[in-house]
């Protein structure tokens, strides 16, 4: 039986919620009942829809709906109808005219509002809004960020968002009608988040059929479990059909720990309607029979409860000056305003300060910090911006270079002076997310002030760029500032150095690689101002001028060189040797005890060794689909539990799709202290590459994944830790070849020739299997160095020759395959000679050394082996054979490979291929070694 409560039941649980001594804050899920009746119900909405059609198409419509009983389903009906027999632009369009009816439309025709979307959404005076709606923008607005949780809505409409900005508050709507995860989002808010499941009003798709309303997703329901565990859930206005929304959101609760959930779910029927059936019986058997606190209300009218809500929390409310901005806003990016970043500056404290010069991803109140310095790099990209805008022209912004040395923080604290300048009417946009929008939508930003758009990881969205930079110098459009962030070689690969952007906007471009001395100066002045904690081992130098150049020094030095050396300089600064692996022991310490939610007792510590493994072997490959298989977790969950946590911690970064630790020399000092401690290195090396041999055997081979796969060949240190890394891809993809090719390295690299040989013979069968074509050349070989390591010289030479044979089986042949098999040839040869003289041997050892001056042997080994074979051949009067198009050199190889088949130490499998020593590919390629063949 359910238990249902009033009104005011509601109100007193909602107050006591966030007036607890641990508060949790408020998450909402809106639907069509918060904004009847300014925007239609199913009903008026299905006759606006219907009047798209002729009479005899209405009769048609009006017959298919009379077999359904339940309002949405009617709704979902009529869409899929009208999607069969129209383009999806009517549908939307049926959408604009119903949302519209919440405008004042006075004096303007219907068509030229329909073109309008964008300047009627700015205009906050001019929706009519609900009391329910008004209320709810005002509690958004006014509560505090920790109290204040994001709005899930179905609807389309934009009068939450109205609300939250006409209460003198920043909204900012998430379009998240796919399966994308909205977790990303949450993680950079500012202001009130509005997420809209279904679509939004104007520049979007939407989904409003039966068959979209009813696709699964996946990553929706992981997204809404995540938030369900951080967040009281208060569900209005929202009608419980049988959606996936539903479905999603019941999943959610049933896998969350009943400890972890608070959801309130407002009805507006009767208890006594709900009693004796209605349209949401099938929501309260389902959600009432769920595990924990899901608690439901009956008779709740969002219009009276919401606020009488208000007025109940009014001591909690708190609303900025009266400063405000145009209204105008991008869908899927965030907000940036000076009230907002005035709520964020109560977390910028000494303590988040340290953490900020220990590596931690920086966050907004990073950016307004007076713990923090200014960069260089800021100060003049603020200036170029300020004096092109007032120079009435649009800009184009590039901020380049490598992880770790501070790009994010550089653009946000550009973003947080503009927002912040009240000398200049600036509104600050940010995209982190994947929807861009229109090109569209940016160029009709009313022109009553001027934009910063910063975009990070804009090497995502290059072309989307290129195209707006072409209309803005189309459109003549000016005020609209890009400043686009990317790691160097991410903006190179994709064509973004080589563009021309000067011939459309007006072009910086600002490339960050280590400190100024400028910027030393500022940084040592505000370790200085915070005292010994934030100058660690500086403390101990007598002036500023001494501190300022040891960490200049430290910048520049050997020890920290490469990608990262900003955060390399201030960790070895702060930080001695000794000192650092402290500050990570005490990290790892902390990460021990943090449990993963959904990850079967792993800890955090555990996903940051793996992190590290890789890292640590100079692999930079990782990333978040290998991670989240690795931990048997959602892309979301990965998100939520791990890749935020680690960052926060300062541990890792993640972006442009790697993961990757913070800086090498913290990769090192975590393995170090690993075995020290005794962590378990080997599980967690086994769980990654596995994890990417997996991602390989279903997703197909791409070079990052394979990095990782064959991470055994890196890790020369730890033998044992390399096999147990060639294990795990053998294991986890046993036909792919080239994975037992590697593991019979790691155990002849550990002196288990024996091993490696039965390895070898016992993989032989996989030269057939079809996924293995052009593994074959380097497996023989291989097994041919094993067997020579063994002194079974003529099965090297047989092994060697059978690599370089032509055979379609074999796969292509290459310069690096044939100058490895030469080499292994020529020095199997020689031994055979040494041992016991032959002159076909002899031949055959003059002829594979002509081949190899051929080939080019780069390795220094290679050309020591090769200058003794040559003695040998000088020493017994053997003549060279000439590479003058004849054929005289391989047959001299065929007849000492023959030779070498005669002598064999003993027997090959039966299932060893051909061997007919022909060589037409090999003679091919060495004539033009540029082709493979």
């Amino acid at each position: 039986m359910v238990n249902f409560g009033s009104e005011s039941d509601l109100v007193a649980r909602l107050s006591y919620a966030i007036s607890d001594n641990n508060p949790r804050p408020i998450a909402f899920l809106t639907g069509s009942g918060l904004s009847v009746p300014s925007v239609p119900g199913v009903t008026a909405t299905l006759q606006i829809l219907r009047k798209a059609f002729p009479v005899e198409e209405q009769v048609e419509l009006d017959a298919l709906l009379a077999k359904h009983r339940e309002a949405g389903e009617k709704y979902r009906q009529a869409f899929q109808f009208l999607g069969i027999r129209r383009p999806p632009a009517l549908s939307e369009r049926v959408l604009k005219i119903a949302t519209l009816r919440a405008y004042d439309r006075t004096g303007i025709d219907e068509n030229d509002l329909l073109s309008m979307a964008p300047e009627l959404e700015a205009n906050q005076s001019g929706w009519k809004l609900p009391p329910g709606q008004a209320a709810l923008g005002r509690i958004l607005s006014g509560l505090p960020p920790r109290l204040r949780g994001p709005v899930f809505t179905t609807n389309f409409d934009p009068l939450t968002e109205i609300a939250v900005r006409r209460a003198g508050g920043v909204a900012t709507p998430y379009i998240h009608a796919d399966d994308s995860s909205f977790i990303a989002n949450l993680r950079v808010q500012t202001g009130a988040s509005v997420i809209h499941l279904h679509g939004y009003w104007r520049d979007s798709q939407v989904r409003n059929t039966s068959d979209q309303l009813e696709q699964d997703r996946p990553n929706l329901a992981a997204s809404l479990r995540v938030t369900l565990e951080r967040h009281t859930l208060l569900v209005i206005g929202y009608g419980g059909w049988s959606d996936v929304i539903s479905r999603s959101l019941l999943s959610a609760i049933r896998q969350q720990q009943s400890g972890e959930l608070d959801v309130l779910w407002c009805l507006h029927e009767s208890e006594r309607e709900l009693t004796t059936g209605s349209s949401s019986e099938e929501t309260l058997s389902g959600f009432s029979s769920a595990p924990g606190n899901v608690q439901f209300y009956a008779g709740i009218d969002a219009n009276v409860v919401l606020p009488m809500l208000e007025k109940r929390i009014a001591s909690v409310l708190s609303y900025d000056d009266g400063r405000r901005l145009s209204g105008a806003s991008l869908l899927g990016w965030t907000t940036i305003t000076r009230s907002e970043l005035d709520e964020v500056k109560p977390n910028a404290t000494v303590a988040a300060a340290l953490t900020f010069f220990d590596g931690r991803i920086p966050s907004w109140h990073d950016a307004v910090s007076s713990h923090i310095p200014r960069r260089d790099s800021t100060i003049q990209i603020f200036n170029e911006i300020s004096a092109s805008d007032a120079a009435k022209l649009s800009t184009l912004t590039v901020l380049t270079g490598p992880s770790g040395e501070g790009k994010s923080t550089v653009s946000r604290q550009v973003a947080a002076m503009l927002a912040s300048d009240e000398s200049q009417n600036f509104r600050v946009f940010v995209l982190e997310g994947d929807h861009f929008g229109t090109l569209a939508s940016i160029l009709r930003l009313p022109t009553d002030a001027s934009y910063l758009l910063l975009i990070d990881e804009a090497h995502r969205f290059v072309n989307r760029i290129q195209d707006l930079v072409k209309d803005l110098q189309a459109s003549g459009r000016y005020g609209i500032h890009l400043l686009v962030v990317s790691g160097d070689t991410d903006w190179a690969s994709v064509g973004g150095s080589n563009f021309a952007w000067n011939r459309f906007v007006s072009t910086n471009v600002h490339q960050l690689n280590g400190l100024t001395h400028i910027d030393a100066t500022a940084m040592v002045g505000a370790w200085e101002a915070i005292g010994a904690k934030a100058l660690g081992e500086l403390q101990w130098y007598d002036s500023q001028e001494q501190r300022v150049d040891a960490l200049l020094d430290f910048s520049f030095g050997e020890a920290i060189a490469g990608p990262g050396t900003l955060l390399g300089a201030l960790l070895t600064t702060r930080y001695d040797r000794k000192g650092l692996r402290e500050h990570i022991k005490q990290l790892l310490e902390r990460l021990r005890t943090r449990l993963i939610p959904p990850a079967n007792n792993s800890s955090l510590l555990d996903a940051l060794v793996a992190i590290s493994v890789p890292h640590a072997y100079g692999v930079f490959a990782l990333n978040s689909s290998v991670l989240a298989d690795a931990f048997d977790m959602s892309p979301v969950e990965l998100n939520a539990y791990i890749l935020i946590p680690l960052g926060e911690e300062a541990a890792i970064t993640f972006a442009s799709g790697h993961i990757v630790v913070r800086h090498e020399l913290i990769a090192s000092a975590i393995i170090d202290l690993c075995l020290e401690t005794g962590y378990d290195l080997e599980s967690a090396t086994k769980r990654i590459v596995a994890a990417a041999a997996r991602h390989i055997l279903h997703g197909g081979y791409s070079p990052g994944m394979a990095q990782i796969t064959y991470l055994a060949s890196r890790i020369t240190d730890m033998p044992k830790l390399a096999l147990v890394a060639a294990d795990a891809a053998v294991e986890a993809a046993p036909d792919r070849l080239s994975y037992r090719t590697s593991r019979s390295k790691v155990l002849r690299t550990a002196r288990r020739a024996i091993d490696a040989a039965t390895e070898n013979e016992s993989s032989l069968p996989l030269i057939l299997h079809p996924d293995n074509v052009n593994q074959a050349r380097g497996y023989f070989v291989e097994w041919g160095v094993v067997e020579g390591l063994l002194e079974n010289f003529a099965r090297n030479a047989m092994l060697a020759g059978v690599a370089l044979q032509d055979g379609v089986s074999l796969g292509g042949l290459d310069t690096e395959q044939s100058e490895r098999g030469l080499s292994c040839l020529v020095l199997a040869l020689r031994r055979l000679q040494e041992n016991n003289p032959q002159p076909e041997i002899l031949q055959a050892l003059a002829a594979a050394t002509v081949l190899a001056r051929a080939c080019g042997q780069k390795s220094a080994t290679g050309r020591e082996w090769l200058r003794v074979a040559e003695r040998m051949v000088d020493k017994n009067g053997a003549s060279y054979p000439k590479l003058d198009g004849s054929d005289s050199a391989t047959k001299a190889l065929r007849i000492g490979l023959n030779a070498c088949r005669a002598r064999l130490e003993r027997p090959f499998p039966t299932a060893f291929p051909r061997t007919d020593f022909q060589f037409l590919s090999l003679q091919r390629l060495l004539a033009n070694p540029r082709q493979w063949y």
